[in-house]
C-alpha cells in the first residue's frame, strides 16, 4: 500500500466545534453540540446533548418531566446516576450505568425522563448523553416502540495497551456489532481512555463520521489539535480512525448515513414539512400520543 493510499484511507480532522450551554427538561444544564450554526446534522444524528458530569446535592437532582417527541428516535447513554424513564406506551424502566434506552417516537410518544427516588433523596454523580437519530421521510408516522438495553448487552473491548475499554453501541466495529440497528445506519461507539491510550479502530461502515469529548481530551488521525472536553470534531470519509486520548477521556463517535430530506424542528416534534409539523403539535394537544399512566 502507497503512502497516499493510507492517508485516504485514515478519517482525518476537518474542523472543531464548540458545544454551547443551554437548560433543558426541568431546568438541568446540558452542552448542546447538535444542532449548531456550522451544521445540522452528522449521518442521521441531529441532536447531541451532553448532560453532566456533575455532583448534585440531595434534593436537588433534575430530570425532563412528561413531553411529546414525534418523527425521531431518541438513544440515550448513561454513564453515571441512575434514570427512571417511563412512557405512554406503558414502559417503566429504571436505567443505571453503562446502559442505554432507545425509543422510536414516530408519530407520536410522551415521556418522562427522572431521577429515581434514590438519586433525588441521596444526591450523586450523574452523566451521560441523549442523541436524536432522525427518521427518513415516508417513515416519521411509523408506531413507537421502546427498548432498554442493559450493559451486558453492548459489545466491549480493550486497546491494545490494555488501557482503554471500548462500547459498540450501534454500528460495526470489525467483527462486532452493536446491538441499536435502525434506519440510517447509526455508528455509535463509546470509549474510555487512559492518558497517552491510543485505538486504531475500523469505521468504514459510517459514511460520515465525528468524535464527541466529552471528558478529557482527545487526537485523532495523528493531528496535533485537540478535541477538547464539550467541543465535537468533524473527519474526512476513510476506513479507519486512530484516537489517541491526551488525558483520561470519555470519547463519543456517532456517525453513519447522511439525511435524506430537508428537516423542520419545531421543539421536541422533527418532520418534513410544515403540514407534518402542524399535524404533530394537534395530534399532541388532542391527546392521540397517549399519556403517562399515573
Amino acid at each position: 500500500m502507497t503512502a497516499s493510499s493510507i492517508s485516504t484511507s485514515r478519517r482525518q480532522l476537518v474542523s472543531i466545534h464548540e458545544a454551547f450551554r443551554t437548560l433543558e427538561g426541568d431546568g438541568f444544564e446540558v452542552r448542546r453540540a447538535i444542532p449548531s450554526d456550522a451544521y445540522e446534522a452528522i449521518g442521521p444524528f441531529i441532536f447531541l446533548d451532553q448532560f453532566g458530569p456533575i455532583d448534585v446535592r440531595p434534593g436537588e437532582a433534575k430530570g425532563a418531566s412528561a413531553h411529546p417527541h414525534a418523527g425521531i428516535e431518541t438513544l440515550t447513554l448513561l454513564l453515571e446516576g441512575s434514570q427512571t424513564h417511563k412512557d405512554s406506551l406503558g414502559n417503566t424502566s429504571s436505567m443505571r450505568p453503562g446502559e442505554v434506552q432507545w425509543m422510536r417516537a414516530g408519530r407520536g410518544v410522551v415521556h418522562d425522563e427522572s431521577p429515581d427516588d434514590r438519586l433525588r433523596r441521596e444526591g450523586g454523580h450523574v452523566h451521560g448523553v441523549q442523541l436524536w437519530i432522525n427518521m427518513p421521510k415516508g417513515s416519521k408516522h411509523e408506531e413507537p416502540a421502546y427498548r432498554h438495553v442493559t450493559a451486558s448487552e453492548i459489545p466491549t473491548f480493550t486497546g491494545d495497551d490494555g488501557r482503554g475499554l471500548v462500547r459498540v453501541v450501534a454500528g460495526a466495529v470489525g467483527d462486532l456489532t452493536g446491538p441499536i440497528a435502525t434506519s440510517g445506519n447509526p455508528f455509535v461507539v463509546h470509549a474510555s481512555l487512559k492518558a497517552g491510550a491510543r485505538v486504531d479502530l475500523p469505521v468504514g461502515g459510517a459514511a460520515e463520521l465525528g468524535v464527541y469529548v466529552m471528558v478529557g481530551a482527545a487526537r485523532v488521525g495523528g493531528d496535533d489539535r485537540r478535541i477538547e472536553a464539550g467541543q465535537l470534531a468533524r473527519l474526512t470519509a476513510g476506513v479507519s480512525l486512530e484516537i489517541e486520548a491526551a488525558s483520561d477521556s470519555e470519547i463519543l463517535l456517532i456517525g453513519g448515513d447522511p439525511l435524506d430530506a430537508p428537516i423542520l424542528r419545531h421543539g421536541p416534534f422533527v418532520m418534513n414539512s410544515i403540514d407534518e409539523l402542524e399535524r404533530a403539535v394537534r395530534d399532541y394537544h388532542a391527546g392521540r400520543m397517549g399519556r403517562i399512566a399515573a
